[in-house]
């Protein structure tokens, strides 16, 4: 089996192109997982979709079949040209997909280092897999060690800390810019995952009130329980005039802010217009940019103006990362190898076993069992050479090879390593 990764992040595409696909991610994954594994060569695996990321993790024993399936399958959700996403999903194998994930996981590659959100979100997504039954052993152990490596990060070097995250970086900075925001009023426009993260990490820091508008009619239903006051478009400028900053996270397509409306904002109140945009496609429409009187802090502005991490934090946990890879190979190894150990051992342990009871038919218990020890001490001596030939013939793919070498020298059937498992 390989693991196989194909994937796509904010570094390598526009946003608009990667919120299509975040927007798919579920009827990508439902249609992929729903072709049979004899049809896609596919064991199992999970999809991720977020706002920085959209990857595609598979185990696979036939690695060009798998590949193409998902870029078909993305190609037909998504209604892209095929030959397009073939371009648009970088793909990855084997360890340095391990790595990617355990450095997804662990903050290094997000937006903004040390990004703790995106932990859960690789979580998330592995519980989905596992409730449709999508999942497959060498997947399952994948994704719980990368929630381990995370943990291990964050312990060790401080990166992945709790409540870390874009907006909680645009909050920094906005206080940082502008003063303490407790007791303050705030619009939230968006009523979808990440605005949920918005409106918690609010009222951690004692806002007054926060109002929330939907374009899609869903406010009243996204406050009820969340402790916000839901509003109407009618009264959308007047609030957005009456609050101290509002923030865009509708995750859709469109501008949420365009000229009309932040004029008319303007027109109502005389104090600055601040808009904090963090939806994956800009909510806030270009010429917006230019009006006298509005401040806004965007993606790009967020990445560019937060502090990075200590550069000894992020060597430390890189070098962690790469250390837990090298464990997870060598575990995958070592279980590629146990089926051939166990099979060679078992055979021998036949061989013996036949022995002692000629031995104690003929001379007795007393001399079967001092043969058994001996025929023990022997096995133990002669299987340390085989049994390191097992672990590089798993190593380096040549399983076959090996089994047939098993039943040359030993007469051990295929079947006898499947019975070992």
């Amino acid at each position: 089996m390989t693991l196989v990764l194909l994937g796509a992040n904010y570094n390598d595409i526009p946003l608009s192109e990667l919120e299509n696909l975040e927007r798919h991610t579920d009827s990508i994954r439902s249609k992929l997982f729903s072709i049979s594994k004899e049809e896609s060569g596919i064991s199992g695996g999970v999809a991720i979709g977020t706002c920085n990321r959209f990857e595609v993790y598979l185990d696979t024993d036939r690695f060009h079949s798998a590949v193409e399936n998902v870029i078909g399958v993305v190609s037909e959700i998504t209604g892209l040209d095929r030959d397009y996403c073939s371009k648009l999903l970088r793909v990855s194998y084997g360890s340095a997909a391990v790595q990617h994930l355990y450095s997804v996981t662990s903050g290094l590659e997000s937006m903004i280092v040390g990004e703790g959100e995106i932990a859960g979100q690789v979580k998330r997504s592995l519980q989905v897999a596992q409730a449709d039954s999508h999942t497959s052993t060498e997947i399952e152990k994948l994704f719980q060690s990368a929630a381990q490596v995370a943990k291990k990060v964050s312990n060790e070097t401080g990166l992945g800390e709790a409540g870390r995250s874009v907006f909680t970086a645009a909050l920094a900075l906005h206080k940082e810019k502008f003063g303490p925001i407790e007791g303050n009023k705030v619009l939230v426009m968006g009523t979808g995952a990440y605005a949920r993260v918005v409106v918690a990490a609010l009222q951690r820091e004692n806002v007054a009130q926060v109002f929330v508008y939907s374009s899609s009619g869903r406010a009243e239903e996204f406050s009820e329980g969340r402790g916000a006051t839901p509003i109407a478009k009618a009264e959308l400028a007047e609030t957005m005039a009456a609050c101290d900053f509002t923030v865009t996270a509708s995750g859709g397509s469109g501008h949420m802010i365009d000229f009309k409306l932040a004029r008319a904002v303007l027109a109502i109140e005389s104090k600055e217009l601040r808009i904090i945009d963090v939806a994956l496609s800009a909510d806030v429409a270009p010429p917006v940019y230019d009006l006298s009187g509005v401040s806004i802090m965007d993606l790009d502005y967020i990445r560019l103006h937060t502090p990075s991490e200590h550069s000894e934090a992020i060597l430390r946990a890189q070098e962690i990362v790469r250390h837990q890879v090298s464990d997870f190979e060598n575990e995958a190894i070592a279980r590629a190898a146990d089926p051939m150990v166990v099979a060679m051992r078992k055979h021998i342990a036949q061989l013996i076993e036949e022995e002692v009871e000629r031995v104690r038919n003929k001379s007795g218990d007393e001399m079967a069992e001092e043969v058994h020890r001996s025929l023990k001490r022997v096995t133990s001596t002669f299987m340390h050479v085989p049994t390191l030939a097992a672990k590089t013939s798993a190593k380096e793919g040549n399983e076959k090879q090996f089994i047939d070498a098993l039943r040359m020298v030993f007469g051990i059937e295929i079947n006898r390593v499947a019975d070992a498992k």
